[in-house]
């Protein structure tokens, strides 16, 4: 079989998924004639990508061999429309439903991934009669079988990575989660690097440690998306915060408080590090898990409230709050302050008032890491 398509409504698991397959068709580290990648530039899903993929699969491999011509994370599949279209896209993905129906020669692998496949169009149908087809997606928090869906994608992806969870771990998971499948891989990562290793034992009171429960879940996924300073990111986490609560417009404002709040505390790490000399995050983490009594109390009693965090949380923050300057934090904590203030005094909505203040704080870019040095 040299056909795949990856697709589903959880994109998350559809790239992880994408990833996997990748690496066991051509190896790791690749040349680009083993692997040719074909992927969207900021114009989007174009003809002018679906028309270079195609010419690449009419293309025998580079010196014999075999290679893979992957269309990745390709938003466009929802495109196809019907037969009649003309328009320029719809026409590629038709070609190339072609394609596939005559079938690809032995040394040629196609892997294409991407949310929004129809069922019911020429290229799904062709992928399922040539190749494999795998769909991916999300739980749906309505069916009563939620939990044992988030459970399995929780285990498949503990298994990628080596990790045995036990179940009482895993519940816990499903319980910080929800349905937010997107958080399965960096809360794996968190309890790899705090308990040494994919091989080492997790317990309860280590996920405790390290992941959030519902009463923490909104304040610890805003610190996430503020510190990556991605505002697609961004805006998908209000997404999926706001589609799982039951009061749209309340969580929407304790999202705003949250968000300053995370600014408020990002600031505290700041000046304890200048003040103390403490050049990473890493430091920081050190500083908190041997500091003395006396100092730890007149920290508390300056507001350094983060000292009473567990050194490991102190360090992930530390690391999100170092994309940031003093002055940006500042800005920002005004900038929510007066949205908050907005949506209480006049018409627009808590989340608009939301998003508005994360266009302005985040913008368009992700920032280099700053620490104080």
């Amino acid at each position: 079989m040299n056909i795949y398509l990856i697709s589903g409504n959880d994109e998350s698991q559809i790239r992880a998924d994408a990833e996997k397959t990748a690496l066991a068709l051509a190896g790791p580290d690749p040349d680009p004639f083993v692997l040719e990648v074909f992927q969207e530039d900021d114009s989007g899903p174009t003809a002018a990508l679906l028309h270079g993929m195609l010419r690449s699969l009419l293309s025998p491999p580079f010196l014999g061999g075999r290679k893979t011509v992957w269309l990745k994370n390709f938003s466009g599949f929802g495109s196809e429309g019907d037969k009649g279209s003309k328009a320029a896209l719809p026409t590629a993905l038709r070609e190339l439903a072609d394609l596939i129906r005559r079938g690809l020669p032995d040394d040629i692998a196609l892997l294409m991934n991407g949310p929004g496949i129809d069922r019911r169009r020429a290229l799904f149908k062709a992928c399922e009669a040539q190749g494999e087809v795998r769909f991916f997606n999300r739980p749906d928090p309505k069916s009563r079988t939620w939990r044992q869906d988030m459970v399995a994608c929780i285990r498949t992806a503990a298994a990628d990575k080596g990790m045995r969870l036990p179940h009482e771990v895993c519940d816990y998971l499903v319980d910080a989660l929800g349905t937010d499948t997107s958080r399965i891989d960096s809360e794996l990562e968190k309890l790899v690097c705090y308990c040494g290793g994919p091989e080492a034992s997790i317990t309860l009171a280590d996920v405790q440690q390290v992941c959030v429960g519902k009463g923490e879940e909104m304040a610890w996924a805003l610190g996430e998306m503020l510190g990556k300073r991605n505002l697609s990111e961004a805006l998908r986490v209000v997404d999926v915060l706001l589609e799982q609560s039951k009061e749209g417009e309340r969580s929407a404002r304790s999202m705003i408080i949250n968000a300053a709040n995370f600014f408020r505390v990002a600031l505290q790490l700041r000046v304890v590090m200048a003040e103390y000399r403490l050049n990473s995050p890493m430091a920081l983490k050190r500083f908190v898990e041997t500091i003395d009594p006396q100092t730890k109390q007149t920290l508390l009693a300056d507001g350094m409230e983060f000292v009473d965090f567990h050194s490991y949380r102190v360090m992930m923050l530390a690391e999100q709050a170092g994309r940031y300057t003093p002055a940006e934090m500042i800005q920002a904590i005004r900038r929510l302050r007066d949205g908050l203030r907005r949506c209480m005094s006049s018409s627009i909505s808590p989340r608009l008032a939301l998003e508005d203040a994360l266009f302005s704080i985040i913008g368009s870019g992700n920032r280099p890491i700053r620490h104080p040095g």
